[in-house]
């Protein structure tokens, strides 16, 4: 469908006269305000924002596009376009941008903007006049961008609506960062398809998205999207999307888009759809160190792969309800929680139906406190973390400051050339389960420099206080008594977090192992994983 001439005539919006924020010229400014002044005064993130009725984009119906203008302290900046559906507070398409419309400003002594298309070095000239039928990438041209010092706000105006752009604050700002910084990579697409040997009827969709790295820089992350065929061939509705956030692993091959299939394919079982994201560290970026247990990089990566997933499964043609279910268990359940965290406080327009979070180190504080006793059943997670929050959170520490050989030593060899599963780094290289022979006396003195570094990290990234949970959530909070990696404290530390901010919870926490440890050779925290997984199942078959 083609799109209504209102949309193309509000979009000379870029043909803008623009006016940069508190700047008035000299001559009307008694107060003689600097040059420095104005400068500090253009700097900033500016939007306005429009509805719309009946219009599409690629054949996608949206109805309202947002003006975005910035203008960064380099003196450099750019004008872009967003338009959204009712869906999600994600564009559809962002025109321009970052890449494709920047430009450079100078304020003039006189408190004129000077205003060069950072790509030809070519000075702005007289808006033209645009009307429908051009491309859209016209109407966000540097060449249509006027400027100049004026009192109020960022003016502009064109022949049918005039308004003023509002400098973006807080979330908005976020967001809108966050926007254009995906907006400089390729779109979200379905790369490459994965039987499922095992279940010959489900297929592993492999597909990579935009989003940001733990820095917060734009980055290309991938998962995958499981299905049933059967149920496409049969023209049957799947009850909606499961996001899984897998627990730890190590090797390239653990990943989902490497084509592990664990518990990807058993919640298909259950007639959902399953997107199951890499997190940073594996698939796309497996050469870059994983970012194991950082509740804040994995949340965002896990709910940037539904996001996207989303969009392409509509393009799958399934049908399906509107459900949408999130779990995980260990470093996943971790990463659950910090979905429901990047939801309540990013995408109110996102309905969860449940919420699935077993055995996870909502606070690795506790974790920290444990290893300093003496023992740890999996040496390699306290390894890891340490190497990942001391990498990530930029404490600056040399590995041997943390890390005793021959792990230090051999960490890239043994972790981050991700050749090695759990079982293998535990009870091979690294074998010993005592702390001391692992950590140095700093990490294991908690009242060291460095532990407390440590510490303030893993409190700045903990998921049991400084957010806001959406009250609308709906928790199924699990978790081993008996668990010999992540401490039940995590749970009760957890339950009361959620319970003082009124979430209702249904709270399951036992001795789930059993003996299981001794007939399988595993840990309790590996044991009690698969009754989790069973109780997941029980709850969607109960309910759909």
């Amino acid at each position: 469908m083609m799109m209504k001439q209102k949309f193309f005539v509000m979009f000379a919006a870029t043909m803008l006269l623009l006016c940069m924020v508190a700047c008035t010229p000299k001559s009307d400014n008694p107060a003689n305000t600097s040059q420095q002044e104005l400068e500090q005064s253009v700097v900033g993130v500016w939007c306005e924002e429009f509805d719309y009725k009946d219009v599409t984009e690629d054949g996608k119906a949206f109805n309202r596009a947002l003006i975005v203008v910035e203008a960064k302290a380099d003196h450099t900046g750019y004008v872009a376009l967003a338009v959204f559906d009712d869906e999600f507070n994600e564009p559809l398409k962002v025109y321009g941008g970052p890449k494709d419309a920047p430009f450079t400003w100078q304020v003039t002594a006189e408190g004129d903007i000077n205003l060069k298309d950072a790509r030809t070095d070519t000075p702005q000239t007289s808006a033209p006049h645009r009307r429908s039928g051009e491309n859209h990438t016209g109407f966000v041209d540097v060449g249509q961008i006027k400027m100049s010092c004026a009192q109020g706000g960022i003016a502009f105006s064109n022949a049918s609506h005039n308004g003023s752009l509002a400098k973006a604050q807080g979330t908005t700002n976020d967001l809108i960062g966050d926007w254009m910084a995906k907006s400089t990579l390729p779109p979200a697409c379905i790369t490459d398809s994965i039987p499922v040997e095992i279940f010959p009827d489900y297929m592993n969709y492999v597909f990579t998205y935009p989003s940001v790295d733990p820095f917060g820089n734009p980055c290309t992350l991938s998962g995958t999207i499981t299905v049933d065929k059967s149920l496409i061939q049969n023209n049957e509705p799947f009850h909606g999307i499961l996001l899984y956030n897998h627990f730890t692993i190590y090797a390239t091959s653990q990943a989902p888009s490497r084509g592990a299939i664990e518990f990807p394919t058993g919640a298909a079982l259950t007639h959902f759809i399953v997107v199951a994201p890499d997190y940073y560290g594996f698939g796309v970026t497996e050469k870059e160190p994983q970012a194991y247990c950082i509740s804040r990089a994995n949340g965002r990566a896990a709910l940037d792969a539904y996001l996207a997933a989303k969009r392409l499964i509509e393009d799958l043609e399934v049908k399906k309800g509107d459900d949408f279910i999130v779990a995980g268990y260990s470093e996943g359940g971790q990463t659950t929680m910090g979905v429901l965290r990047e939801i309540s406080e990013r995408h109110s327009e996102i309905k969860v139906k449940r919420a699935f979070a077993g055995d996870g180190p909502y606070d690795i504080n506790s974790m920290y406190d444990a290893i300093t006793k003496g023992t740890t059943e999996m040496p390699s997670t306290v390894c890891n973390v340490l190497y990942a929050f001391n990498h990530f959170f930029q404490l600056g520490y040399d590995i041997h400051d943390y890390l005793k050989d021959p792990v230090a030593t051999n960490f890239n060899d043994w972790f981050l050339s991700k050749q090695y599963k759990r079982k293998a780094l535990d009870e091979e290289l690294i074998v010993t389960k005592e702390t001391a022979k692992i950590c140095t006396d700093d990490v294991l003195n908690i009242n060291s420099q460095l532990s407390r570094r440590f510490k303030e990290a893993f409190s700045a990234d903990a998921l049991t206080s400084g957010w806001k949970p959406r009250s609308d959530l709906d928790v199924m909070l699990f978790h081993d008594t008996k668990d010999d990696v992540v401490p039940v404290e995590n749970f009760y530390a957890m339950r009361d977090f959620l319970k003082d901010n009124g979430i209702k919870t249904e709270e399951l926490v036992d001795h789930y192992s059993g003996t299981a440890k001794e007939d399988l050779n595993v840990t309790n925290h590996e044991a009690s994983a698969a009754v989790f997984f069973l109780k997941i199942i029980a709850w969607i078959r109960a309910n759909y």
